[in-house]
């Protein structure tokens, strides 16, 4: 009588048993705070490498090449600004301000603009933009 029990059992449990292991798939887990902030830090990184290479626009640059490093650098801050969002007390108005600025005093650069010009011209932005820029490293205690 117990072996036949066993079957009649498995047959009942197996819908069961096949309904859990169907089920949704289970969601990786989200990313903790700490990695969050770290994926941030790389980003800021990131952000200030093209920040840095809009400051060294050499004599042989033109203008087309500092609008061409803005839009890098206006490229890497959306990745931090989005980055920011999943990172409480990011801070990120400030750069984002001064980002906006940037990009304003670049956009009104005349393309009858010699390089030095346009580099004077927007140096105080730049400025700003790394100031704000390390006040939230700072902050976030990146490396």
């Amino acid at each position: 009588m117990i072996s036949n029990r066993v079957p009649k059992i498995f047959l009942a449990a197996l819908p069961l048993f096949l309904l859990v292991s169907c089920g949704s798939p289970s969601t990786p887990p989200a990313a903790t705070t700490q990695d969050q902030k770290a994926q941030l830090c790389t980003d800021l990184a990131r952000f200030n490498t093209a920040v840095a290479t809009l400051a060294s626009m050499s004599p042989s640059s033109t203008v087309g090449d500092l609008r061409a490093a803005r839009d890098q650098v206006k490229t890497t801050f959306a990745t931090v600004k989005t980055t920011a969002a999943g990172v409480k007390d990011s801070k990120v108005e400030d750069l984002d301000r001064a980002q906006q600025d940037l990009d304003k005093a670049i956009t009104s650069v005349p393309n009858t603009a010699t390089l030095k010009q346009a580099v004077t011209s927007v140096t105080p932005q730049v400025k700003a933009v790394q100031t704000a820029e390390a006040t939230m490293k700072a902050g976030l205690s990146c490396p």
